[in-house]
């Protein structure tokens, strides 16, 4: 067997080459750590044209509910879209047995928003540009 392998960077790529490690991490995590399946979700908000106008998605991991990404059109904001996806996301997960949820921001607008729905600052990564500071959240479920 040929023991050489080439470096390639694929630009705009990521969900196709993320399925690769994924499906081998899964099945570790699962086989021989006993724990549940790692799984994805996402959950979208759409007009009545069928377009999507907010988008709250993440991974389910080792007992824990991490929302990746909330995303809702500008002309929705400040009317309750952001809380009903997060709270949909919380749902699910507490279904799957999840303990806790994670978020991370470095939008201080944000902050307010999470720290609403029950989060608080579990830890915060200094040094960015312009004194920017990366906020990891946590809300833990036991406690409401």
């Amino acid at each position: 067997m040929n023991q050489e392998l080439k470096l390639s960077f694929e630009l705009d790529e990521l969900k196709r080459l993320q399925a690769i490690p994924e499906e081998e991490i899964r099945g570790y995590a699962f086989e021989k750590e006993e724990y549940n399946p790692i799984e994805t979700f996402g959950f979208s908000l759409r007009d009545e044209g069928n377009d999507i106008k907010g988008r709250c998605n993440g991974i389910l991991y080792y007992g824990c509910l991490y929302i990746n990404q909330l995303w809702i059109d500008k002309d929705y904001r400040s009317k309750g879209f952001g809380r009903q996806l997060i709270k949909a996301a919380e749902n699910f997960g507490k279904e799957k047995g999840c303990l806790f949820s994670t978020v991370n921001t470095m939008n201080s607008e944000a902050m307010g928003f999470y720290k609403k729905l029950g989060y608080f600052i579990e830890f915060q990564r200094k040094g960015y540009q312009k004194n920017s500071i990366f906020y990891f959240l946590r809300k833990d479920f036991t406690k409401g």
